[in-house]
């Protein structure tokens, strides 16, 4: 009767380590299946990258005339950004500058598309620039 049990006892562990192993073999093949899958997609991925960025590159050193967006001239004085005159009052002033931050603020352009929030972000930065400048120089 021992010998039975003691049989059965080794082919009840034999059989769980046999079959243990085929489940953890079939997971451990299906995990590297996954990792290589994984690893192609990110190397794509990659090179995907690198392909448009090397279109995104070739594209902005190219201006063309369906381009809407010129560059502002960097050499603009304050009261020339803000489009008012030199001697304007701070009232004046303080007016354009909320009416320029209003147009151009890149909050009110959000959905219109990376360029124009491009443009929208260095016009804002222009006119800030230029309002300091003009609270700097006339004292307000």
């Amino acid at each position: 009767m021992q010998l039975l049990a003691l049989i059965g006892a080794a082919f009840l562990v034999y059989w769980v380590l046999t079959h243990l192993g085929f489940v953890f073999g079939l997971i451990f093949a299906f995990a590297k299946f996954i990792i290589l899958a994984l690893g192609a997609l990110v190397i794509l991925g990659i090179v995907m990258q690198m392909i448009s960025g090397k279109k995104d590159a070739e594209n902005t050193d190219q201006k063309t005339a369906e381009d809407p967006i010129d560059e502002p001239p960097a050499d603009r004085t304050w009261f020339e950004v803000l489009g008012v005159s030199e001697f304007a009052s701070p009232d004046d002033i303080k007016r354009a500058y909320r009416d320029l931050i209003r147009q151009y603020h890149p909050d009110k352009v959000g959905a219109m598309g990376e360029k124009i929030r491009e443009l929208a972000m260095r016009e804002t930065q222009l006119i800030n620039a230029a309002f300091q400048e003009a609270r700097l120089s006339r004292g307000f």
